[in-house]
């Protein structure tokens, strides 16, 4: 499981033409666990929809109706692959979201070269580092 704790997602999606209340860029940080549509939309709902300050003014409107029409521009709500397709959008997101990330070779760590010989003597207790 991978925890998302200081990982900020920008989510730059378009308008579409379906109804929305946010609108613009926004940000979801400190995700935890695995990603997936169920944690971004937690993550929306909790930090962009409900959020003080919300220029959501119609009742009708669900922070899932809302995240859907940003992750599927255009799409038709009435259709019955809409939730399948935004759910399959989400995990595009989380996959490039992961794809992205920086990754840090752990031979990196110490900068002590590839050939893992300073990692071998320090978790035998023979570095300099003990």
């Amino acid at each position: 499981m991978l925890k998302l704790t200081t990982a900020g997602l920008l989510l730059l999606l378009e308008k579409g033409s379906g109804q929305q209340c946010v609108s613009g860029p926004f940000t979801l940080k400190d995700l935890e666990g695995d990603c997936s549509y169920d944690v971004l939309l937690e993550a929306y709902t909790r930090q962009v929809f409900d959020a003080t300050g919300s220029a959501c003014t119609d009742p009708s409107l669900s922070a899932q109706d809302d995240f859907n029409a940003k992750l599927l521009p255009g799409g038709d709500p009435a259709s019955d692959s809409y939730q399948r397709d935004a759910e399959a959008a989400g995990r595009l997101v989380c996959t490039t979201m992961y794809d992205s990330a920086d990754v840090t070779p752990f031979y990196r760590a110490a900068d002590k070269g590839t050939d893992m010989h300073f990692e071998e003597m320090f978790y035998n207790g023979r570095s300099d580092w003990q």
